[in-house]
């Protein structure tokens, strides 16, 4: 035990070493602007891990797990993004396709015992973002060109073993977001502007695990808060195309909020034969957070976008084989049901949302002291129609995304 306060200390400055890559990381749309998927482990199952999860990404799924995790564990991984959007206009007309973003979300977490019943944790991660971009002439410019929040959240755990059985875990959450909006000007003017910020924003977490049949039969119960983000500071750059509005548009200072969602998730783990593990998981996402924007500057009237997001779910099923010939070795698979966070009239290029129907697979491997996971997620969306123009020429919005998640995982017992 007299190693572990320096194993603590290199897993730290590690994980803070690697957590300044995230700074530079361009999620794409998931539920709303949610990602949740951030593990290997994980992705390969549809993330549905709440009340089965044994490696230090706990810290995001389920807290309350770290105090039946021996020894000292980090994990370092990242998930690959990638996303087209295609828009449809009604009546007909050429379609027009976003940019392809590709996007990698760093994810680095590290927990340590300090007692017997006692586990301290450090997750940081990027799990809220939007990264879009369309053609500066498309049809629907003046409502969005270009949208893009960059998160990364520091978030610090401590979980109690309550009894043999269950547990108990809280958390602070300190999120940095930055925003990067450009939208078209009115047809008179020409050109666009962009409006950049950056914000904190706190919040907490709590979770419990209880295991009634330890390792055959588990439940879990989480909660995240929601997380106000002010960019009080940001700057406009408005760019006029034509020269005799540039006096009228000065580049000046604008200001907006960002509310992002808390949410509760449900799961259970069954494991009816040993080398079958099956999991379920519900999230409720409360995205009636999201209903209103208002973007106002210093000397020009403000914009007001109104998504009227409310309230979503998500459904999760998954499945881990470990063929018992082969120690170490794990086949996964899962799938998800997202319903989307906006409506119809709300819907926009900023953050064309769907109904969502996604497949998992994955494999893993341990030997020793080290893991490996690999999960891959194919996100269909559903055809969704914006309707009514408020948000978005009307017209039908499709998404095809793929995500592909790998973790390295390290234990000290």
């Amino acid at each position: 035990m007299t190693a572990l306060p320096l194993r603590w200390r290199m897993v730290a400055t590690g994980a803070l070493a690697l957590a300044l890559i995230g700074l530079a990381a361009r999620p794409c749309q998931a539920n709303g602007f949610l990602i949740y998927d951030i593990s290997g482990d994980a992705l390969g199952r549809a993330s549905a891990v709440t009340a089965a999860i044994s490696e230090p990404a706990a810290i995001w799924f389920n807290p309350a797990a770290l105090s039946f995790m021996k020894g000292v564990n980090a994990s370092v991984g990242g998930t690959f993004i990638t996303a087209r959007s295609r828009f449809s206009p009604t009546g007909g007309g050429p379609d027009t396709d976003s940019e392809r973003g590709n996007f990698v979300l760093p994810a680095v977490f590290a927990s340590a015992p300090v007692s017997d019943r006692v586990a301290l944790g450090m997750g940081v991660y990027t799990t809220f973002g939007i990264g879009i971009r369309w053609p500066d002439d498309w049809a629907g410019s003046q409502n969005a060109i270009a949208a893009s929040l960059e998160t990364l959240a520091f978030n610090p755990t401590v979980a109690v073993k309550v009894s043999r059985r269950f547990s108990l875990a809280a958390g602070f959450d300190a999120i940095r977001g930055a925003v990067d909006f450009t939208t078209g000007l009115p047809a008179i003017v020409g050109g666009d502007v962009r409006l950049v910020g950056g914000a904190w924003g706190y919040g907490f977490n709590v979770g419990a695990l209880y295991r009634p049949l330890p390792q055959r039969v588990q439940v879990a119960l989480t909660y995240r808060s929601r997380v106000a983000l002010h960019f009080d500071d940001g700057q406009a750059d408005f760019r006029p195309a034509h020269v005799e509005f540039e006096r009228q548009l000065p580049d000046q200072g604008g200001n907006a909020a960002i509310t992002l969602p808390d949410m509760i998730t449900a799961g259970v783990m069954v494991r009816p034969i040993e080398p079958l593990t099956l999991t379920f998981d519900a999230n409720l996402v409360f995205w009636t957070t999201y209903q209103t924007i208002q973007i106002n500057f210093q000397h020009a009237p403000a914009r007001v976008l109104q998504p009227d997001g409310h309230d979503s779910y998500m459904l999760r099923l998954g499945a881990d084989l470990a063929p018992p010939r082969v120690p170490g070795l794990h086949f996964r698979m899962g799938l998800i049901f997202d319903r989307s966070a906006v409506r119809a009239e709300g819907l926009g290029p900023g953050l064309p949302d769907a109904n969502r129907l996604d497949g998992a697979l994955g494999v893993g491997y341990g030997r020793g002291h080290l893991r490996a996971d690999l999960g891959y997620l194919l996100v269909y969306f559903l055809p969704a129609d914006a309707v009514g123009g408020r948000e978005s020429p009307e017209g039908t919005y499709r998404t095809l995304a793929h995500l592909l998640g790998l973790t390295v995982a390290a234990s000290w017992r």
